[in-house]
């Protein structure tokens, strides 16, 4: 198959990134973007390789009864949303075959993905990339799909209203100042993102600045701009990040206005948020998330647990109301010291954190303080469990395991390693914290053949 062909196909299913799947002859794939199951239609193949191509639609000859009418004017040009373009049931299912496909296993049964109550303006965090056009324009959005090319729009429809206000002040005083966007091919400019979050029950709005500096040009005339512009503005801060990496973020950050920090609920638990911590990115989904891991825990207050990947302490917080002492691991020194505030903050003494890598920590506990876990929560990132931790929780032989996962592949993976080292999986449930995109949160509980 040659690129540049047009080629008239029916999509028969969706890939995990989201792509429309069609078979040509001999089972070869298309994979077209911005397509979903149902839909027919004109292509433009865009690359070809041995197995399979890359198209994108000219037009859509049939329309899916699973297609809707996007919410936002660049869905399908900016990579946030993968499948806004489809009704939210098939997302559901879409999700938890995703998982399904992933775990390949014989005759268990995935539960269905529990959705999400909103679905859109759900995010409480954005993150927010500045750059300037070829006319020399400042620009700020998001990244178009699979590239660092930005989208200028600045009203993403899972964000919350005020990004945009947000974004227009910043933008009117870069204006004011001449001071310049980054720039990642001369490694020139200041302002590289700005890091917006929000506390849902609490209103409170915090804007950090990610910049190519020690310091931004009029702080202070930036700060008083917000002041006026944003309600709920609790604090401003600065977070310098001078080296030319793809890690977004500077490992320190300086307060310009307010507290450094937001304040926000989940449940009764009050929590304090930094610049720098994990926060769950759906504040109303959090909860149903948490009650699950609670139900899977099967805690009946007796039981010593270990929280690992812990960040602020959310679940650790949660755990310990119902258990008898938390340990709680976190490899980022500020997320374990909000843990730690978080805790004095809701007066729960039996909740322990330690920070370092969770695969020497755990280890480390375990041998030579001879600390042994009834119950083990795990919510790594993306890349799954190290190995060597993996081991340790084998070694002692937790009641209840449960697996918190935002990647199917590795939690496939470390499920697989968990049943060859005798854990049996008992129960996974999908759960949707990302509307309108391909990313599916999972639940797993595993326990030790008896």
């Amino acid at each position: 198959m040659k690129k540049g062909s047009q080629l008239t196909l029916t999509v028969s299913e969706l890939g995990e990134n989201g792509d429309g799947i069609a078979f040509e002859k001999n089972n070869f794939r298309v994979y077209i973007s911005g397509a979903i199951p149902g839909d027919k239609v004109l292509s433009l193949v865009t690359e070809s390789f041995k197995t399979y191509a890359k198209a994108k639609i000219l037009k859509i000859l049939e329309f899916s009864n699973e297609r809707v009418k996007p919410k936002c004017q660049v869905c399908g040009i900016c990579g946030g949303c993968q499948i806004q373009q489809m009704n939210y049931f098939s997302q559901l299912e879409l999700k938890r075959q995703i998982v399904k496909k992933n775990l390949q296993i014989h005759d268990f049964e995935i539960s269905n993905c529990i959705g999400s109550k909103t679905i859109f303006r759900y995010r409480n965090k954005a993150l927010i990339p500045f750059a300037l056009d070829e006319n020399m324009k400042i620009v700020a959005g998001i990244y178009a799909k699979n590239s660092h090319e930005i989208v200028d729009y600045k009203d993403c429809k899972l964000g919350v209203k005020e990004n945009e206000t947000i974004i227009k002040i910043i933008i009117s005083h870069l204006k004011k100042y001449g001071i310049k966007p980054y720039n990642e091919k001369t490694l020139s400019g200041v302002l590289r993102h700005v890091l917006i979050r929000k506390a849902f029950f609490t209103g409170e709005i915090m804007v950090s600045l990610i910049i190519n500096a020690e310091e931004l040009p009029f702080e202070n005339q930036l700060v008083e701009s917000l002041k006026s512009g944003v309600e709920g503005l609790k604090t401003v801060c600065i977070n310098p990040n001078m080296q030319n990496t793809n890690v977004i973020k500077g490992e320190n950050y300086r307060t310009i206005f307010g507290s450094g920090y937001i304040t926000d609920f989940i449940g009764e638990v009050k929590f304090k948020i930094s610049p720098l911590s994990f926060y769950q990115i759906n504040t109303l989904q959090i909860k149903v998330l948490y009650d699950k891991v609670l139900e899977f825990a099967q805690l009946t207050g007796n039981e010593t647990v270990f929280d690992v990947y812990c960040g602020v302490g959310t679940i650790s917080l949660f755990l310990a109301k119902k258990s008898k002492k938390v340990y709680g691991v976190e490899i980022i020194p500020q997320a374990i010291e909000d843990a730690k505030q978080n805790a004095e903050i809701n007066n729960i003494s039996n909740a322990e954190f330690l920070c370092g890598k969770a695969e020497e920590v755990i280890p480390e506990i375990i041998e030579n303080q001879n600390i042994k876990a009834d119950v083990v929560i795990v919510d790594p990132p993306r890349k799954g469990c190290e190995e060597t931790l993996l081991r340790s929780i084998v070694k002692i032989k937790p009641k209840n395991f449960v697996y918190v996962s935002c990647n199917p592949k590795s939690l496939a993976r470390d499920i697989k390693f968990l049943r060859e080292n005798g854990f049996v999986l008992e129960k996974v449930q999908p759960l949707d914290m990302f509307p309108h995109t391909v990313h599916v949160e999972t639940i797993a509980k595993l326990k030790i053949e008896s």
